[in-house]
């Protein structure tokens, strides 16, 4: 059952190099248009200041690229048991019909979800969060550096769910690539430290059941609440959703 170690370990360091690279250049990207080239009237959407901040991107860099090894390895795990035919994803659009591809990503988003929610709230019980958690929140202030900027043990608990879940659900090729970008995308955008969503959105449906910037942001600056990876249900089931109005002060905009 296990791959060859040889071919497991390069494909290790190609994950790794995939990881750290889309890692470091959606991060460099953000971070230039938003917090060095942003728009003058994008000033009103920051969610925060940027004081001492250079001292933590350098460890958040450091950190983050730590965390893409340690997600190289059970990615590259994943890889090389859907080659061998030996988890649940399949290649063939039609072994479970075009409705079930939508649904198996949703199946996914919920549990990936709902995995983290209760993963995050443990991280936080005080005496686990000293050993495990204190890397990340010692950016109060996130920017796209602080995406995963993880104690090791945290990036291993993160990492293993999907490839976890690989073996359980049926889930076509093409949806668990989707599903890897969102992760990535939700992960990034989140601390970006700007609202980069449309406060229609902000407003609507969006805001009310997704998690945004201004929503993970408070739980960086507050610790004890919004602990949701995509969405805002547990948070509000475990009455853990805190949502401050003024920090979107929308009205300042039409």
């Amino acid at each position: 059952m296990f791959p060859n170690l040889r071919q497991f370990g390069i494909l290790t360091v190609f994950m790794f190099f995939v990881l750290s690279t889309r890692y470091l250049t959606v991060s460099s990207v953000l971070y230039w248009l938003l917090w060095v080239r942003r728009p003058p009237s994008w000033e009103v959407r920051r969610l925060h200041d940027m004081h001492q901040r250079k001292s933590k991107m350098k460890s958040e860099i450091k950190w983050s690229l730590f965390s893409c090894f340690i997600f190289a390895l059970p990615s590259a795990f994943m890889i090389e048991m859907i080659n061998l035919g030996y988890t649940k994803v399949y290649l063939n659009f039609m072994d479970y019909g075009w409705v079930y591809l939508p649904l198996s990503l949703f199946i996914y988003l919920i549990l990936h979800d709902t995995y983290f929610y209760w993963t995050h709230r443990w991280l936080h019980i005080p005496s686990i969060y000293r050993r495990f958690h204190q890397v990340h929140h010692e950016s109060i202030n996130p920017t796209p550096w602080t995406s995963f900027s993880f104690d090791p043990v945290e990036s291993i608990i993160q990492a293993i769910i999907i490839p976890v879940m690989v073996f359980i659900i049926p889930i076509h090729i093409s949806m668990v690539g989707l599903l890897l970008t969102l992760m990535t995308i939700f992960g990034v955008v989140n601390h970006t430290g700007y609202e980069v969503y449309p406060y229609s959105w902000i407003r609507g449906f969006w805001g009310k059941h997704w998690i945004t910037p201004t929503h993970h942001t408070i739980h960086h600056h507050k610790f004890n609440c919004n602990y949701g990876l995509y969405f805002r249900f547990w948070d509000k089931l475990m009455n853990t959703d805190i949502m401050v109005k003024t920090q979107i002060n929308a009205d300042k905009r039409r």
